[in-house]
């Protein structure tokens, strides 16, 4: 009796602090409102069939999406590319139910992010936080637009930290059990303090209450680049790491003449930390790599064989990597072949502008002496950089289609791993 008693005396004690929460947070919803928006994108889907020109051509298509103000006196808001896509119509509505035209600043599908701008709107800009001082397990809550129902508040917790969706570029997301429906997209997932933290990105949907968010702190450097109509390109360390037992990064590849060679880092070299922070597994390699661009120095701290050693490495685009390579054969470890650069009178007979032959394949490749490849996974190969880029990614993927001319015919090699 005496136990049951004071659980009911500790839950009347909780309520009044649960009620002060509520409100709290209601205080906040209301303060950061007029800053987010909804966005209704549409455009037209170029016809795919020759039976299409017959019923009406291109036809449209509509999209939902939320995004929020970033600065007040231009009028900018961000939002996921996603949302826009190739859009040639975006309007955006506010909390009034006001409907005002967009025009597209800047956008990356790489970092899936888009800028746009509102001409005389005189909404309040959020206030961008930093997601690197939130602790795991602290309150978050997301304005969107779901299902296109208007703006709705759903709370939650920072449930982890530099997760992986096992992207190409830009793999570093937050997650939160906030819920993040269809047409939530490119809002805004703020702290307990109302600032942003993060872009409302991703779903899991194998399970309920599984969202990704893009930090913050890639979101402003992104934001900055998309404005000053830059390229936002990712930051590449020129090696590649294979995960073993217990989450063991090794060094399986290191790329010639890139950041990692330069900095004296060789295959089989175990990583250990990264600027002093241990480094374990893909998400630890995300945390340290995953919202990192070209000119960012990361200090490796790596295991070769019994020495422990630092590299000191600048980071620097992949493609510019890979321009630099054209003209210079390389072996291309992880297709195990050696490549060169098809021949002038080769490549006119065959009408081909750009491909490389592989003149050694070594044992267990899926690639024939004399094949020239033109295409891997929709990436077309015009030097051997182009190749020992698409074979990293492939790698990453484990899955590889190319497209190779063999014995004068086009061929289509598919390989998993």
């Amino acid at each position: 009796m005496r136990a049951a008693l004071c659980g009911l005396l500790a839950a009347l004690l909780a309520l009044p602090v649960a009620a002060e929460a509520d409100e709290r947070l209601a205080d906040l919803v209301e303060r950061v409102a007029p800053s987010v928006v909804n966005l209704h994108t549409s455009g037209l889907r170029q016809s795919r069939s020759y039976w299409d020109s017959f019923f009406g051509g291109p036809r449209r298509w509509e999209s939902l999406g939320s995004g929020f103000v970033v600065d007040e006196q231009r009028g900018l808001i961000v939002t996921n590319q996603h949302v826009i896509g190739s859009a040639t119509e975006i309007l955006v509505m506010d909390h009034e139910g006001q409907v005002f035209e967009a025009q597209l600043v800047g956008a990356d599908e790489g970092i899936d992010l888009a800028v746009l701008q509102v001409q005389g709107l005189s909404l309040p800009a959020v206030e961008l936080g930093a997601s690197q001082q939130i602790r795991v397990g602290e309150d978050v809550f997301a304005v969107g637009n779901p299902y296109g129902h208007g703006h709705s508040v759903t709370r939650g917790i920072l449930s982890a930290r530099a997760r992986s969706l096992g992207r190409d570029e830009f793999d570093l997301f937050l997650q939160t059990d906030a819920a993040i429906n269809p047409g939530s997209s490119g809002g805004p997932l703020f702290d307990a303090e109302g600032r942003v933290i993060g872009v409302n990105t991703a779903i899991d949907a194998r399970g309920e209450s599984i969202g990704f968010a893009m930090p913050v702190e890639l979101v402003r450097a992104a934001m900055a680049l998309l404005v000053a109509g830059e390229a936002v390109v990712p930051g590449w360390p020129g090696l590649r790491l294979e995960e073993e037992r217990r989450g063991l990064l090794r060094v399986a590849a290191v790329y010639p003449d890139g950041p990692a060679e330069r900095a004296g880092v060789k295959i089989g070299d175990v990583l250990q930390d990264v600027d002093g922070k241990p480094c374990r597994g893909r998400s630890g390699w995300s945390e340290a790599f995953g919202g990192a661009f070209p000119g960012d120095r990361r200090v490796l701290g790596l295991l070769r064989g019994s020495r422990q050693i630092n590299a000191a490495l600048e980071l620097q685009s992949r493609d510019r990597w890979a321009r630099s390579r054209v003209g210079s054969p390389v072996a291309v470890e992880a297709l195990r072949v050696r490549v060169q650069r098809v021949a002038p009178d080769v490549a006119d007979s065959l009408l081909i502008e750009g491909g490389l032959e592989v003149v050694v394949v070594g044992r267990g490749s899926f690639f024939r002496r004399g094949d020239i490849i033109i295409d891997v996974n929709g990436r077309p190969i015009n030097n051997a950089g182009d190749l020992a880029v698409a074979a990293d990614m492939a790698l990453r993927k484990r899955w590889l289609a190319a497209i190779v001319i063999r014995d004068g015919s086009k061929a289509r090699i598919v390989q998993r791993w």
